[in-house]
């Protein structure tokens, strides 16, 4: 990603310090062995010559820091007092070459004028008797052997799952139980789909209240086939996120990023978690690490634009949204954020236009319908406002429109009477989007309100010790 997504994160991942001992690293495809002075990508050796390799442990070794270009002369060269600008140069480019990165857009090194270069991704140390990076591999490796068909069945429900539209759901709903048809014990297929059914209560798809429920018994039917998955963990986290137990949500988010530290989506899902929380800075570097680890991922980019709006980096979520775009132009949730942002930007007409490629792309996905009849009210269109309203109010009994979407609405037409007294019953129906009331910017006229933030009070419960 380009330098605008995170640039106010400390960390990326944590420093690796740089021991006497000999270590393994492993970061994105690759893997460092100090030892053996070897960068392997997929156990693959890559030529690197040994000033590269140099910068390159450097770098990690104080990953998530600025290292100037003089510091790392004096790494290089010690007790040489000359000019090093040019060899320098060739041999951060024979390292970007290694590793397949460029400045313009980092993976793994930043550039940054007057500061230096900034190792961004994320970094674990490889440890001979416990490697989880590997364990979680060997597993998927004898899941794939054990039974190709429930494995292959349970991939393309992944697949489906992350296009989003509810008919793509659906056919992940159909994949994971045709995974479980030919193997009962597939933990994976449970997971799966327990977050498809964690959209579902989103997505007004069907009454939150059983998706909710359904996405736990699921969650829980995967740990109890094998309680070291970090797959299940992450599902039941993001099953608890939406009943608003946020302390037991976090940790077991925490456990499975323990079992699993290279697990993109649970990555990705922990960043939305501690977006929802308030904590920004640390959703950034999450959702940085989850695009390490999976740099084509649609869902994990259009997360990361969504992440970047409720920031209030308006310019950056619409920038990230575009990068989205560029690689799939008609991926809905993309089209959804980048409205948001062009509206917070004043941009009405130009969000009135994308949310409007949302719903077309996202197969009338309740929440684009929702952004685009508030982009309408607040740009005083009030009659075509009205019009999606009655729309979201005329679903499906299955799909009934959220309150909390209905609240967004009224605050657009400048309603904050109405809007509280709908935000009220999405809470207290437990609607799945009240979980991002505290930092929902389309909210923030009604933040003076002393019901808001009894609202947010009693949604947050036990946030503060989180």
């Amino acid at each position: 990603m380009t330098n605008d997504f995170g640039n106010e994160v400390n960390s990326a991942g944590g420093s690796v310090a740089m021991g006497a001992e000999p270590e393994r690293l492993r970061f994105g495809a690759f893997d460092l062995d100090t030892e053996n002075r070897e960068l392997r990508r997929r156990g693959l050796r890559v030529k690197l010559q040994q000033k590269p390799f140099q910068i390159l442990h450097l770098l990690i070794a104080q990953a998530g820091k600025y290292v100037s270009r003089g510091e790392l002369a004096r790494h290089l060269w010690p007790n040489l007092h000359v000019n090093f600008d040019r060899s320098l140069n060739t041999a951060m480019n024979s390292l970007r070459r290694a590793l397949g990165d460029s400045p313009e857009n980092p993976r793994f090194i930043e550039t940054r004028n007057g500061l230096g270069y900034r190792f961004i991704a994320p970094v674990e140390r490889i440890r001979e008797q416990q490697i989880a990076p590997a364990v979680a591999a060997a597993k998927t490796e004898e899941r794939a052997k054990r039974n190709p068909e429930a494995y292959h069945d349970y991939l393309k429900g992944r697949y489906f799952q992350n296009k989003r539209t509810e008919d793509d759901l659906r056919k992940s709903v159909a994949y994971f139980e045709s995974a479980l048809q030919a193997d009962a014990d597939c933990a994976p297929a449970y997971a799966g789909l327990s977050d498809t059914y964690s959209v579902f209560a989103a997505s007004g798809a069907m009454p939150a209240h059983e998706a909710r429920s359904k996405a736990r018994e699921l969650a829980m039917a995967a740990l109890r086939i094998d309680g070291e998955s970090a797959e299940a963990h992450a599902a039941l986290a993001t099953a608890k996120m939406l009943d608003w137990e946020w302390a037991a949500a976090d940790a077991e988010f925490r456990r499975s990023l323990s079992i699993q530290p290279g697990y993109a989506h649970g990555r990705r899902m922990y960043a939305t978690f501690l977006s929802a929380s308030g904590k920004h800075e640390e959703a950034i570097r999450e959702i940085r690490q989850a695009h390490a680890l999976d740099p084509l991922s649609l869902v994990i980019n259009a997360e990361a634009a969504w992440i970047l709006y409720l920031s209030r980096d308006y310019h950056g979520a619409m920038e990230q949204a575009w990068r989205t775009l560029a690689m799939e132009p008609r991926f809905g949730p993309a089209q959804h954020a980048l409205g948001l942002a062009y509206e917070q930007m004043g941009l009405l007409e130009e969000a009135i236009v994308e949310f409007g490629n949302a719903r077309t792309c996202w197969g009338d996905h309740p929440p684009a319908i929702a952004g685009l009849a508030h982009a309408y009210a607040a740009a005083g269109r009030r009659r075509e406002a009205e019009n999606l309203l009655r729309e979201l109010e005329d679903r499906p009994a299955a799909g009934q429109a959220s309150a909390y979407w209905i609240a967004l609405f009224e605050v657009g037409l400048g309603r904050p009477g109405a809007a509280m007294e709908w935000l009220e019953k999405a809470c207290d129906s437990r609607d799945a989007w009240a979980v991002w009331l505290e930092v929902e910017p389309r909210f923030d006229s009604l933040r003076a309100d002393a019901r808001l933030q009894s609202l947010v009070q009693g949604i947050r419960g036990e946030i503060a010790s989180v």
